[in-house]
């Protein structure tokens, strides 16, 4: 296992067949001009992906935010994204990621001839909220799910 620090806030404890993705390659990765991811792994045997994206936001609004509704709403804005790929919601999800409360989703859509599954969940530190997303493929949507849940959980303050 690898100890990777997010931006400056937070710890996850990757497994070694995870390896880094390059800066360019998140920015790549940037859909239709949206936040761009800022930081991600991957296991390229499993097909699998890790990556986050942080956003600061006013002191009211972030006191106010409610992860849930959040989360509601990015699944929502997800489903018109990926509207032309096939998108199927799967559920809602709400888990302990270390200390902190995360909220977030999950659905299918199709990147070509392979169907992928996404699961995206929240996070509240201050006036930032993070976003940290599984890539997979549907075939491995229960590993992965776990595989990202463990990896959630390894979640700590630094």
């Amino acid at each position: 296992m690898s100890r990777q620090i997010i931006n400056d806030t937070y710890a996850l404890q990757i497994p070694d067949s995870f390896e880094m993705i390059s800066p360019e390659e998140l920015q790549e990765m940037s859909r239709n001009g949206g936040d761009p991811f800022q930081w991600g792994v991957r296991d390229k045997e499993k097909h699998i992906m890790i990556l986050a994206m942080w956003k600061k936001y006013p002191a009211i609004l972030s006191w106010m935010a409610d992860l849930k509704a959040i989360a509601k709403r990015n699944q929502e804005l997800a489903a018109k994204g990926y509207a032309g790929h096939g998108y199927r919601f799967l559920d809602y999800l709400s888990w302990q990621a270390g200390e902190e409360q995360a909220e977030g989703y999950r659905f299918t859509y199709n990147a070509g001839t392979i169907s992928q599954t996404v699961s995206s969940m929240l996070v509240k530190n201050g006036k930032i909220i993070y976003a940290f997303t599984c890539v997979g493929r549907e075939e491995n949507t229960e590993g992965d799910l776990a595989a990202f849940r463990g990896i959630m959980e390894s979640l700590e303050n630094v």
